[in-house]
């Protein structure tokens, strides 16, 4: 099983920022394991909400140690009017790039092709590409090493898309927050809970947000994410603590649709 996971991983990934991208990139080890194995952009509706091009500028930190990172994350409508989220962050020791091209329909997401590569002094990766074939029910991957493929459940999504799907199903006023994601060899389910609202104070200014809870079995690994209510249910910021530890992301600044989020 090769999920993008555990304590090791989730350290690289915050001095890359990379958990503002892939909100809750700490293991979900209680998840449900279901298979191993130059455009004019045109808003998305979904239901009452508009799927809109962003930019964003991330910052990480660990608590009590003199480590960050930053990354940058942009989400854009491609000529074939597809959608793509693509994200890239740096470090002294580490480099991350990720993208998801996926399509929207009623609402829901449906992806075309992932890819993901890690770099750096420690934790390299060769690059890995994902095609989803929906005729023939299954995801294709490949790396510099080898191919293989997976079956793909009705609803799945990548890494990054189940993302903006989140965001979507929050601001349709949705509860049931439940995600089929395909990654590497599996695909596992990962829920959240909405907990409540808050004003969280930010680098943007005061924001009202929601604050959501990855669903887990035990407590031995806490994240939460808040979300902007006003600006499109916007990532804001992801607290994960564990075993006395504490790290954090959070949003420096950003533009949906050309318009710079700014606080109440």
């Amino acid at each position: 099983m090769a999920r993008r996971a555990g304590l090791a991983f989730f350290l690289t990934l915050t001095l890359t920022g990379l958990p503002c991208l892939t909100f809750a990139a700490s293991s979900p080890e209680t998840s449900k394991v279901i298979t191993s194995q130059g455009t004019t952009t045109q808003p998305a509706k979904s239901g009452s909400v508009l799927l809109k091009p962003y930019t964003a500028e991330l910052k990480a930190s660990m608590k009590g140690l003199p480590i960050s990172g930053s990354g940058n994350r942009e989400l854009k409508q491609n000529k074939e009017g597809h959608w793509e989220l693509n994200f890239d962050a740096s470090s002294g020791l580490f480099g991350i790039s990720e993208s998801s091209e996926f399509s929207l329909s009623d609402g829901t997401i449906k992806p075309e092709a992932y890819r993901y590569k890690r770099s750096g002094i420690i934790g390299s990766k060769p690059e890995e590409k994902a095609l989803f074939d929906w005729k023939q029910s299954q995801v294709n991957w490949e790396n510099d090493e080898k191919h293989w493929a997976i079956k793909l459940q009705t609803g799945a999504l990548d890494n990054l898309s189940y993302q903006t799907q989140l965001r979507m199903d929050l601001a349709a006023g949705k509860k049931e927050l439940n995600y089929l994601i395909a990654d590497d060899d599996e695909v596992y389910l990962r829920s959240f809970v909405i907990e409540g609202e808050e004003v969280l104070s930010t680098d943007a200014g005061k924001l009202n947000t929601v604050r959501v809870r990855i669903k887990r079995d035990n407590n031995k690994r806490e994240t939460w994410i808040w979300f902007a209510k006003d600006w499109d249910f916007f990532f804001v910021k992801l607290l994960q603590k564990e075993g006395g530890s504490e790290y954090t992301v959070e949003l420096k600044n950003a533009s949906i649709d050309g318009k710079p989020i700014k606080g109440i």
